[in-house]
């Protein structure tokens, strides 16, 4: 367990490693190892920031964290997303235990349950509540109250936003530049009290009356029921749980719809400009969600998930890259300008601008998605599957030309090699579905225009020069997301062609600390190696989902006992509790993007039950 030391001098920002994360079907709250939350967007995963402290130090926090000099250590309760967090100063110890009730709530509310708890000694405790509205650009109107203090204030130009503290703890309001309340207290051996943040109320309440103890009790109860159904009992069992529960926290419960992260702008390297939102749903993850929740056997989750996006497809309108949390289809882009950014990094960004590219392999992912929710027991009605039909004849007419690709390239479009391997998944996957539906559908012409697809990209996605398939036609530039092709069954593991492109990927693209990757290189990291345009610039960390599909490789390629080392390899680039960012810096381990990224802990719950399933062919089982 790794220890934290905070003082006065503490520098602004903490590094993602000293982050945990709580949350309640709606949204999702980081909260740091020194008491602090420091991001919290309420009451959804794309509403406003209210505590924006991430990304700007005067952006709103909400601590509870003790008045002098102190180390922290943080844990998650067994089975639960109730985060433990445990102070030690010269006079005593204390905990802080961290939850937000889960419940599919139909009125858009947030609570934040912070239970104080005196260990040993004596301790002098502060509390700091500092909201900002609209992502800090709105300091608020702090009113006292003998139960708390209320905070009210405007949002992207609504006003009448409101969200209260309740506590026992004797509140100050500093009415100044900083408008904030504090509060402070001595917490004896065996006390304990409460404070809570509520965005639905509009006063302060009795502490007593949120009947705090209860809600801790059903929401340890909903977690570790959750967890139990989990019919994993290998090796990692651990480690699954936690990646579980962590994706169940990026599920926008209301429409089942999965968020890729929490955050946004976290950037991909420090004073770099690769900083985006990720508070939205991308259709590329439906195939990497749904098998890795089928695997684990959350059923219901998988398939609410499926039954959300597929609605979207429904609408009418052409399939899109992402979506919202509730299906919206515009999330436009745009900088907040009055944002230092995490550690001065800029643009902050709210929006994606990638979301009406055309990027060809998320019809193959949709396909692919449906085909397995078929083979689970999900039911698609005739209507749903004119859809998929129709997807399917989309990527039948048009997959011969450019897109841009998985990384959402802000350059031109290209032909890029994984796009048209999940073409070829898109096409194999429908002829499937509709030989197992029994429908009329002109699987023939698919199956012959697949074989097509396929002949092409041995051919045009190869190069000789790099020996290796690369990232784009007519391109020697390496990309390590061609490494899936033996995950998706377009080639076998053991094709001398995909063996040498394994081991290109492996060695141009390998990070310093090996087995981390670069999904592939830019012109700053590697001047002399072929390297690819992607219209952002800059550099970026080493991406964790390729060390993943690389796991996966090498347990196809029989090599079980290296795929479980590089396994636990990347399992020592988690944080303290079990949570993955995007990327990883190279040289310092520090994590790097948003953060926890859902691409990353979906990656190492399908490495695993891959390994998993090789181990029990191998021994017959």
């Amino acid at each position: 367990m790794q220890q934290f030391q905070f003082d006065p001098s503490s520098p602004e920002y903490k590094s993602l490693d000293a982050y945990g994360l709580i949350g309640d079907s709606r949204t999702a709250v980081l909260v740091g190892a020194d008491g602090a939350i420091d991001w919290a967007c309420l009451p959804d995963f794309d509403s406003p920031s209210v505590f924006g402290a991430l990304l700007d130090p005067g952006a709103g926090a909400f601590a509870v964290r003790p008045a002098e000099p102190f180390t922290a250590t943080q844990r998650y309760e067994r089975g639960t997303n109730v985060l433990v967090t445990e102070f030690t100063t010269a006079g005593g110890t204390m905990r802080l235990r961290d939850y937000m009730p889960y419940s599919n709530r139909k009125i858009p509310t947030a609570e934040i349950y912070r239970r104080i708890e005196g260990v040993r000694g004596v301790m002098n405790v502060e509390v700091l509540f500092a909201p900002r509205f609209g992502y800090g650009a709105h300091p608020p109107e702090l009113e006292h109250s003998r139960y708390g203090v209320r905070a009210t204030g405007e949002s992207d130009g609504a006003a009448g936003h409101t969200i209260v503290l309740s506590t026992e703890i004797p509140m100050h309001i500093e009415n100044g530049n900083e408008r904030r309340a504090v509060g402070r207290a001595r917490i004896h051996a065996g006390e304990e009290t409460y404070v809570v943040a509520d965005w639905g109320a509009r006063r302060a309440h009795p502490i007593d009356s949120y009947q705090c103890d209860r809600r801790l009790w059903q929401t340890r109860t909903f977690w570790r029921s959750w967890v139990d159904r989990l019919t994993y009992h290998g090796r990692y069992r651990d480690t699954v749980e936690r990646s579980l529960l962590t994706l169940k926290l990026l599920t926008y419960e209301p429409t089942g719809a999965i968020v890729a992260a929490p955050t946004t702008s976290l950037p991909e390297w420090i004073g770099g400009q690769r900083n985006w939102d990720y508070r939205y749903s991308w259709v590329r993850d439906s195939a990497f969600i749904l098998r890795a929740l089928f695997n684990a056997r959350y059923m219901e989750e998988g398939t609410a998930y499926f039954d959300w996006l597929l609605s979207q497809a429904l609408e009418g309108s052409p399939i899109q890259v992402m979506y919202g949390i509730r299906g919206e289809r515009e999330m436009p882009e745009r900088t907040l300008d009055h944002l230092r950014g995490h550690r001065d990094s800029r643009p902050v960004r709210v929006g994606n601008g990638a979301a009406h590219q055309h990027q060809l392999d998320i019809y193959g992912s949709l396909l692919d998605a449906a085909l397995r929710y078929d083979r689970q027991g999900g039911l698609l009605t005739v209507t749903e599957w004119e859809k998929l039909e129709a997807l399917a004849n989309e990527i039948h007419q048009h997959w011969q030309e450019p897109d841009m690709g998985i990384w959402e390239v802000r350059s031109e479009p290209q032909h890029f090699t994984y796009s048209k391997v999940w073409a070829w998944v898109g096409l194999t996957r429908a002829a499937q579905l509709a030989d197992q539906l029994g429908a009329d559908s002109p699987t023939e012409d698919w199956k012959q225009e697949a074989e097509s697809i396929r002949s092409e990209v041995l051919e045009k996605g190869w190069s000789d020069n790099a020996g290796a398939f690369t990232q784009a036609y007519d391109s020697d530039a390496l990309d390590a997301a061609v490494m899936v092709m033996p995950t998706v069954g377009f080639l076998p593991a053991s094709d001398e062609r995909f063996q040498s492109t394994l081991s290109a990927c492996t060695d141009a693209l390998g990070a310093p600390e090996a087995p981390l990757l670069y999904r592939y290189l830019v012109a700053e990291e590697e001047a002399d190696a072929p390297h690819s345009e992607d219209g952002v610039g800059g550099r970026e960390g080493a991406f964790l989902l390729p060390s993943f599909w690389m796991v996966e490789a090498m347990g196809l390629s029989g090599d079980l006992s290296g795929a479980r080392a590089t396994l636990a390899t990347l399992m020592e680039h988690m944080n303290p509790l079990g949570l993955y960012a995007e990327e990883v810096h190279p040289e310092t381990d520090e994590l790097l993007g948003n953060f926890p990224q859902g691409f990353s802990h979906l990656g190492q719950l399908n490495a695993i039950f891959r390994l998993e399933e090789l181990k029990r062919q191998q021994e017959g089982w």
